[in-house]
């Protein structure tokens, strides 16, 4: 970048450098862009040293004229400069005693192309008083055609860094001799551009950068400013902002333009831009300060994922001081191995068994507790402390898998999935390491299996080839994590020796009510069904979620509703109790919710065709019988048809009937238990109270509820508490048995027992007996606050239906039995006794 120096003189005045105002040799030195000052007659007075430097240092004076003199001849012909002076002078009287002015002014140009050039900054010296006479102009030059210089960035012809931080420093400037004079810093930062850029190649890569930096350029105004900082770096520079809200307006604008795709040679790249503001004020001392902010700005915006901008406050600074603390925290921790696993169960969703778990690393901070994930991964991921932690994890999960299995036989064809960084990946000896690991662990390959994420693959794509493939000839199965969240294409996919596709718990979460993501979940099973591929589905949290991916026939599913990530002593305990023990839990009794939701929606549509199928068959007969009616000829092929129609539609009706009969079979069990559901205890008392109040016979309600079931089901998760539930089910039946009566399963972990024809004592008796047989059952509850087994509190009451009382009395004394043997420390039976 040049500056212009413009002279006003005397007709009989010549200008030598002693006549420049004072200091201003040391000024224009103290600039770090080139200042250039010619004479009247062409020749060059004054450069300074970083004009030197942009022109290799050349001697020869005239040459220097007349070259810089083409350049600015071809480029005033092109379009005119327009100035505009800044709030920033000096003054100075020179030896003719005539008062010069230096103003400090801001230039719009444009190139020989006519393409917008940056606007710059420009010193014009001048004496307004005396009459015009030599004026000697020359503009900014296009950095193409300069060498060497150090000002510009070659790529895209922007201003660099180096002068980013002189326009600041003036700026700031300007802010301490104006009062309330305010800029703003936008920080723009190209999310994920080094996946798009090595995806795409450097080539395609650099005219991107190029096709950002000339939208960036289209947005600000003539006498802004804009860098280029580094490789997906921009920073803006918003002089003279009165209310903030503009330059919030102009970031808006900023991530609107970026997020438009680009088209470059037959590619459509669609990207992100994260902004991060600050605001320049009397504040600021040091350019650098001010650019930190903006970086915290945009880091923040980033960490954040819900705004594309963010404007710096004071608390950012804290939160950096925050993350360096946590750095230097998780360094000493893996030294120190504070680290600890928990194992979530991946399930086969065709029999509900365990096939494997994922380990997930958890931090014990001595001082802070439990650390989430979500704050020391990406952490570790920046810093590069995922390389130690994540072979730390890997070994350990190793040793863990292979203790279990020589614990339980069972567990030989269970897989320990670990989740393995890029930067691992990226490692020259990460084959090596992998085969020491196992090695010293003495784990078969074939029990291991390595999680990877897309972004991974599109790093180094033949270097990632090799290393999944040499692994894979050991018996190490590989998993795609987070599939179809990143960039890779599917028309390399088939390369990579994945054994499975994990499916995001972005498309799981609204599976059940978005058509559009349940098309992307259906999609990606039958893509991983067509290249031989398994497929796991990722936070499963409701039992029609389960319903779904059954029906869409995907193999194995992980979850919160199948089972959160357990320690290492919850997981044996399952592992000895669930699974090993003999009292093992077959698959049949797995056929849960999701088996019958599953076939009453197949039931439903098979209604729903039965029934159009009877409309057609009416609308069919009153034509054959119209046809039968007319025709004379061949009248017995016709009725030979009719009654064939009709037989198949008889036929229709007969599976229409049985499918009904089975639905309703169906809508008054409670899935789970299969005991009677909320809807047939109500229908049932209602009928039996009926009829006992004609009797004046006694009907008795026990009301029961497992004992810190929460806690159990928090504990062991929802498999097991779902097991559990069935358990004490089927306990509650076998007292029951021989006694007329309905077991229904009253809500969550309550059930409710409907006795006709027994009395109070009766029913007390009946409800000890199952407090007993619940306890018998020997099912472990560590939590638990009166037992090491889950126990049960009952409460019962009987009377005669009259007049005066209504089922709803006796089920509000029954349940306040219930909560009387809860107060009494729950594990027991109360009786309801009227005062």
């Amino acid at each position: 970048m040049f500056y212009e120096m413009r002279f006003k003189l005397g007709k009989e005045a010549h200008l030598t450098q002693a006549d420049f105002p004072p200091n201003t040799s040391s000024f224009i030195e103290s600039i770090q862009n080139a200042v250039i000052i010619f004479d009247e007659i062409k020749n060059c007075l004054l450069l300074n040293f970083a004009a030197e430097q942009i022109l290799d240092n050349r001697s020869d004076i005239s040459f220097i004229g007349d070259w810089i003199r083409e350049k600015i001849q071809n480029l005033s012909q092109q379009k005119a400069f327009k100035l505009q002076e800044l709030p920033w002078e000096m003054a100075s009287i020179n030896k003719w005693g005539l008062e010069v002015e230096a103003v400090l002014s801001k230039l719009e140009a444009a190139n020989e192309f006519g393409q917008q050039l940056d606007c710059h900054k420009a010193l014009v010296v001048r004496e307004p008083r005396i009459k015009p006479s030599y004026t000697r102009n020359f503009k900014t030059l296009q950095p193409e055609f300069l060498t060497n210089t150090i000002s510009y960035d070659r790529l895209t012809g922007l201003p660099n860094y180096n002068l980013l931080l002189e326009y600041i420093e003036q700026e700031i400037n300007f802010c301490q001799q104006r009062r309330g004079y305010e800029f703003v810093i936008l920080f723009v930062d190209i999310n994920r551009f080094k996946v798009i850029n090595s995806s795409l190649g450097r080539i395609l890569g650099d005219r991107l950068l190029i096709a950002i930096s000339e939208r960036l350029q289209r947005i600000i105004r003539s006498h802004d400013f804009i860098a280029r900082m580094g490789n997906d770096e921009f920073t803006i520079l918003l002089s003279n902002v009165e209310h903030l809200e503009y330059a919030t307006n102009v970031a808006e604008r900023i991530y609107r333009e970026l997020s438009i795709p680009f088209n470059l040679e037959g590619y459509e790249i669609f990207i992100e831009a994260s902004i991060g503001i600050a605001v320049g004020n009397q504040e600021y001392r040091q350019p650098e300060n001010l650019l930190r902010d903006a970086e915290l700005a945009v880091s923040d915006a980033k960490r954040q994922n819900k705004f594309h901008y963010q404007i710096f406050n004071q608390s950012m600074r804290g939160k950096a001081l925050t993350l360096l603390q946590l750095e230097n925290d998780l360094r000493r921790a893996i030294k120190r191995e504070e680290f600890i696993l928990h194992y979530q169960p991946i399930m086969s969703l065709g029999d509900s068994q365990i096939r494997g778990f994922e380990v997930l690393v958890r931090w014990r901070h001595p001082e802070k507790g439990l650390v989430s994930p979500g704050k020391f991964i990406p952490l570790a991921e920046e810093t590069g402390l995922i390389i130690p932690l994540g072979f730390w994890v890997l070994k350990k999960a190793c040793q863990q898998m292979y203790d279990w299995q020589v614990e339980f036989n069972s567990l030989a064809d269970w897989k320990v999935s670990v989740n393995i960084s890029s930067k691992q990946l990226e490692l020259p000896n990460f084959v090596a390491q992998v085969k020491q690991i196992l090695r010293e662990t003495k784990l078969d390959p074939h029990n291991l299996k390595l999680e990877i994420t897309e972004s991974s693959l599109v790093e180094d794509t033949q270097h990632t080839i090799a290393i999944l493939k040499e692994l894979k000839a050991l018996g190490i199965e590989f998993s795609l994590d987070d599939f179809g969240t990143g960039y890779s294409s599917l028309s390399y996919l088939h390369q990579f020796p994945f054994d499975t596709l994990k499916i995001d718990r972005s498309f799981i979460n609204s599976v059940g009510d978005n058509v559009e993501k349940l098309g992307i979940v259906r999609a990606i099973v039958s893509l991983a069904r067509n290249l031989g591929m398994n497929t796991i589905a990722e936070g499963i949290e409701t039992v029609e979620q389960l319903a779904q991916l059954k029906a869409l026939e995907c193999q194995y599913g992980q979850g919160y509703y199948l089972s959160k990530p357990l320690d290492k002593n919850i997981l044996e305990s399952i592992i000895a109790t669930e699974i090993a023990s003999p009292q093992e839990i077959e698959s049949k009794d797995y056929q849960l919710l999701l088996d019958e939701q599953i076939t009453k929606e197949q039931l439903i549509f098979q209604i729903e065709h039965l029934r159009q199928e009877l409309e057609e068959l009416k609308l069919e007969k009153a034509d054959l019988e119209i046809l039968l009616d007319t025709t004379t000829e061949h009248a017995d092929i016709v009725e030979s048809q009719l009654h064939n129609e009709i037989c198949d539609r008889q036929k229709a009706q007969a599976a229409l009937s049985l499918a009904n009969r089975e639905l309703e079979k169906l809508s008054v069990l409670d899935s789970l238990t299969q005991v009677a559901n909320r809807r047939r205890f109500d229908d049932y008392l209602i009928q039996e109270w009926q009829k006992l109040k004609q009797e004046q016979a006694p009907i008795a309600l026990i009301l029961c509820d497992i004992d810190y079931f929460k806690l159990y089901n928090d504990t062991y998760g929802h498999l097991v508490g779902d097991h559990c539930l069935q358990q004490v089910a089927l306990a509650i039946e076998c007292v029951i048995e021989s006694t007329l009566g309905l077991v229904a399963r009253y809500g969550g972990e309550e059930f409710g027992i409907i006795l006709p024809h027994v009395d109070s004592d009766k029913a007390f008796k009946i409800a000890q007996k199952i407090a007993v047989n619940v306890e018998k059952l020997h099912i472990t509850h560590q939590k638990s606050l009166v037992s090491q087994y889950v126990t049960i509190s009952l409460g019962a009451h009987s009377l005669i239906p009259s007049a005066e009382s209504t089922p709803e009395l006796l089920i509000a004394r029954a349940d306040k039995s219930l909560y009387q043997a809860k107060e009494e420390g729950r594990n027991c039976a109360c009786l309801y006794v009227p005062h």
